[in-house]
């Protein structure tokens, strides 16, 4: 039996909604995943799961938590959790809980197959019920206990406060069942009529004190407030009871079963039936025909009354339908009486004639005093019915109802012929109410799908056997702009590019042969407008009532914001995986590149351009300068460098550069400037920002080798409200808009998702490098904007960027001053570099020696410090590498200020966040410098640090 589906998936729902609402450090997903449960098997609310299943969930659930009173919490939660709503729908159906708890068999059929309910009332506020699991299945311990959270569920719901609940026997106590009997809290009139006799009690209590401490007239006031207090509380209780009387006499459903009279039999049997049998064959409304059918009965047989009960969808109550003969208020009463059918001890003679679907026929009604309570005789013969025939309204082996007559006025006696004509009349209502009745669910099920359809986001259609669409919910013209009128007749690959018809239509042509139900195939319709709009495409096979395939239904679910996301998604992912692998490479590679410059400087330092050597000296610099700029821009790009934001115009700074733009574009390309009449003020990195005017026009110049024209304009643009722009949000407030645009050879629509990627380029292998525009994308998301492409072949490329402006004040001049190059400062003072890379220490060493330091040099922090505490006194500056095996250069830092406290140190670093130089520089570093770094820069900085002892922000 561990693999026979036994337990809806409500219960392990209902389980995961209380986890995530008590629990919410413990992780669903993993638990279900470790059970075997996929997360779509509970979504299936008409799924069940089997034994093994749910032990496994048990077992994962008490390894994560060792608690096994979740599972009684859990069953606590159940009436209440959003996967019981039906049940509680139920449940709200009922009175009191003891009822509820009477159809507990029935309920729990919906939720357990694995073992069976009974409910046994054993007085006003006690239900005993047993739980017996079927052959072949094992009850568990944690499912007694979530039985029991369960039971006290509904009590709770009705109550609000437990009832007291208790296990005499157990399965797992060598019982022959699981037994619970709970005890509900008392009723509310009970309560008052204590709290009354207290009062009373209390009240003469607080009248005899007070003779003893209070004046007559103190006594009196006190006496006539206590008596007002207690007659109050009389008056309550009596109301209370009242209304308690009267719920329990309206709740009684057999009391119906003596309100009928004698009717006078009809004198023409033949066409009576007739005339029944046309009202069954034209009318389909229920309430309708039965007023057709109490007319009929009214004019055709010889009874006084007659009325008919049908039952409601959950057959709890028999409902007054219809009738004739009765006073309006007898008839009121019949109307807002229900006659349960769920009380296993209920014997009357509708609810037995229902339940066991046999005519009753009653010469006196006294012959039932035996069979029915004397309260509900009583009230039968209230409305002084003596004899009455009550049949059932059945169809296919199902009671839908109950039909009853008598004679009330002329009490003549009735007879069997008149029981066997009214079954026939039984029956054609019960055809006639199950026809009804279908046409009503038809009618219900078609409003749904309307209103489903009307309502629906995505688009629901419906095709004919060739594939012409037959119907299209209004969704088709808020995405695809068309009118219905316009789709109506055609078919999906008439709206659909070229290349996806195949593809659309080998799946459609799967369903229509039958073979099988589609979901989720990708495919692309053209809107009204020409834009492309990507769907997930569902179908099936849509059949008529003969059970013929008349075509395919199913939905279009627009994915293209979604798909958009994704690779949004995806690139911000490609993104910051490149920036933690350039973060990590970057110290390494700038140490290679520092000892390379190093050792270029060595060898030029004494050569002149006349050396025969010089010009690969020099090809060395520039290339040591390239790659130190290539790791640079990989930083920026990452987003692993911060920008020194200041506020520029970006005018002036488009102005500025216009004549470098100028060398850079061949004279076959025309440079268009259209700079806004305003001021384009933002907080941004001049070097950055030029950067990317540069890589956007160089590659506009590489887009038009033939030449053309390159625009550059700007505007401000006022966003009065955030709004979406191409799937970005955009916040409302000032943007400055930088476009840049060309004339050129476009790009194609496939790669227009992947030009900002790291390394992705259309050009040839010795055009580009693929940094360019993943460069601009990271300066640009650095500064807080977006950067858009629009392109196609042919038509050439723009880019809009757009950044917040900045209020128009202390806007930086872009004109820089440039001192001519000076010989390198020299000194006679002692420097201790530090570094684990031998070959820095080697060319430092010369380097600084050559400019008149003495060097001294350490590989490690720790023999730093050996070397500081022997020579502290002549050691001038110590120059600190950061990245260091063994002793961090942030260790050491702490440690060379608590031997030498004023000694100055300058850290340098292959690679540093802002943060790590922050830090550096309060632990007392006078400086840092960032590798590689030209040691004439280094050199001139030491030289005013040691001629000022002064500390560098």
């Amino acid at each position: 039996m561990d693999d026979q589906p036994l337990y809806n998936s409500r219960i392990i729902s209902n389980f995961v909604e209380f986890l995530k609402a008590e629990r919410p450090e413990l992780d669903t997903r993993d638990i279900l995943a470790k059970s075997g449960i996929p997360p779509y098997e509970l979504e299936d609310e008409g799924h069940w799961l089997t034994q093994r299943q749910v032990d496994a969930f048990h077992d994962i659930l008490m390894e994560k938590t060792n608690d096994p009173s979740l599972f009684r919490e859990a069953g606590r939660y159940m009436v209440f959790s959003r996967s019981a709503r039906v049940f509680r729908q139920l449940l709200v159906g009922f009175i009191t809980p003891i009822q509820a708890y009477m159809m507990l068999s029935k309920v729990a059929s919906y939720l357990n197959r694995g073992a069976s309910f009974k409910a046994v009332k054993i007085d006003r506020n006690t239900v005993e019920i047993t739980c017996r699991p079927f052959e072949g299945v094992y009850f568990k311990p944690y499912q007694c206990e979530n039985n029991k959270g369960s039971f006290e569920a509904v009590a709770e719901f009705f109550c609000h406060k437990r009832p007291v609940l208790e296990h005499p026997e157990c399965l797992h106590r060598g019982g022959n069942c699981c037994r619970y009997i709970l005890r509900l809290q008392a009723s509310e009139h009970t309560r008052w009529r204590r709290i009354s006799n207290y009062l009373g009690i209390g009240s003469v209590a607080v009248l005899v004190i007070s003779l003893f401490f209070l004046t007559p007239a103190q006594v009196i006031g006190t006496a006539l407030a206590l008596a007002g207090l207690v007659t109050v509380a009389a008056f309550h209780t009596q109301h209370l009871e009242k209304k308690d009387a009267y719920e329990k006499l309206t709740a009684q459903g057999d009391a119906a079963n003596r309100l009928l009279e004698q009717i006078t039999i009809g004198y023409n049997n033949a066409l009576l039936v007739q005339e029944i049998g046309q009202a069954v064959s034209s009318i389909l409304d229920i309430e309708k025909l039965m007023g057709v059918v109490m007319e009929t009965l009214r004019k055709r047989l010889n009874f006084d009354r007659a009325m008919i009960m049908l039952a409601d969808s959950d057959k709890t109550y028999l409902v007054y339908t219809s009738g004739y003969g009765y006073d309006p208020e007898v008839e009121s009463i019949l109307k807002t009486t229900n006659f349960r059918l769920d009380n296993p001890r209920s014997r009357g003679p509708f609810v037995v004639a229902f339940r066991e679907q046999r005519p009753f026929l009653v010469d006196d009604v006294d012959n039932l005093k035996d069979e029915i309570s004397p309260r509900t005789l009583e009230f039968i013969r209230s409305f002084n019915v003596r004899s009455f025939i009550c049949v059932p309204i059945v169809y296919e082996d199902k009671s839908e109802g109950v039909l009853a007559v008598d004679n009330y006025h002329t009490k003549r006696s009735l007879n069997q012929s008149e029981v066997n004509l009214l079954m026939g009349v039984a029956r054609q209502i019960a055809v006639s109410v199950n026809n009804a009745r279908s046409l009503h669910r038809i009618m219900e099920s078609e409003e749904r799908f309307r209103r489903l359809s009307e309502n629906s986001p995505d688009i629901i259609y419906t095709t004919d056997e060739t594939g012409v669409i037959t119907y299209i919910s209004p969704a088709a013209r808020n995405i695809l702009k068309y009118e219905r009128d316009e789709m109506l007749g055609r078919t999906f690959a008439e709206f659909s590019p070229g290349h996806d018809v195949d593809a659309m239509n080998r799946p459609f042509r799967r369903v229509q042969q039958g073979e099988s139900k589609k979901t989720n195939f990708e495919v692309r319709l053209t809107a009204k407008n020409g834009v492309e709009k990507l769907f997930y495409m569902s179908g099936a096979p849509n059949f008529n009532a003969r059970g013929e395939m008349s075509g395919i239904v199913g939905t279009l679910k627009d994915i293209t914001e979604q798909r958009t996301l994704e690779q949004q998604l995806h690139h911000a992912e490609r993104m910051n995986a490149l920036g933690r692998l350039t973060g990590g490479i970057s110290h390494d590679f700038n140490n290679i590149l520092q000892a390379v410059m190093s050792y270029q400087q060595l060898l030029t330092m004494n050569k002149t351009s006349a050396d025969p050597d010089w010009h690969f000296l020099a090809q060395i610099g520039d290339l040591t300068k390239r790659a130190t700029d290539l790791v640079g821009r990989l930083l920026v790009f990452s987003r692993k460098v911060e920008s020194s934001l200041e506020p520029l115009d970006m005018n002036r700074e488009i102005n500025t550069i216009y004549e470098l733009l100028r060398g850079t574009l061949p004279k076959n390309i025309v440079l268009t400037l259209h700079l806004s009449g305003d001021p384009c003020v933002i907080h941004g990195d001049r070097g950055q920002l030029g950067q990317v005017i540069m890589n956007l026009a160089v590659n506009a110049r590489d887009a038009m080798p033939e030449g053309g024209e390159l625009k550059i304009r700007t505007d401000t643009v006022t966003f009065e409200q955030d709004r979406y722009y191409r799937n970005v949000r955009m916040r409302a407030g000032e943007q400055v808009l930088l476009t840049v645009s060309d004339t050129g050879q476009g790009i194609e629509r496939k790669n227009l998702d992947h030009i900002f990627e790291p390394y992705f380029t259309t050009k040839e292998a010795d055009r580009g490098t693929g940094i360019g525009l993943s460069v601009v994308y990271g300066i640009i998301k650095n500064h807080g904007g977006f950067i858009f492409c629009d392109s196609e072949p042919g038509r050439g490329t723009t880019f809009e960027i757009y950044l917040p402006r900045a209020e128009e004040e202390n806007v930086v001049d872009t004109v820089e001053n440039k001192d001519d190059k000076k010989a390198s400062p020299r000194g006679n003072e002692t420097i201790l570099l530090v570094d684990d890379e031998p070959s820095l220490l080697e060319t430092g060493r010369e380097l600084f020696s050559l400019l008149g330091y003495s060097v001294l040099t350490a590989e490690s922090g720790e023999s730093a410090l050996a070397i500081i505490e022997r020579e502290c006194g002549d050691i001038n500056l110590v120059v600190l590498d950061l990245m260091m095996p063994g002793m961090s250069g942030e260790q050491c830092l702490a440690e060379i200020k608590k031997i030498a406290p004023a000694m100055k140190v300058v850290a340098v670093s292959g690679y540093s966040t802002a943060t790590v130089r922050e830090n550096i520089m309060k632990m007392g570093a006078v400086d840092f410098f960032q590798k590689p770094y030209l040691v004439e820069t280094l050199s001139e900085r030491i030289r005013e640090i040691l001629d000022h002892s002064g500390r560098s922000s």
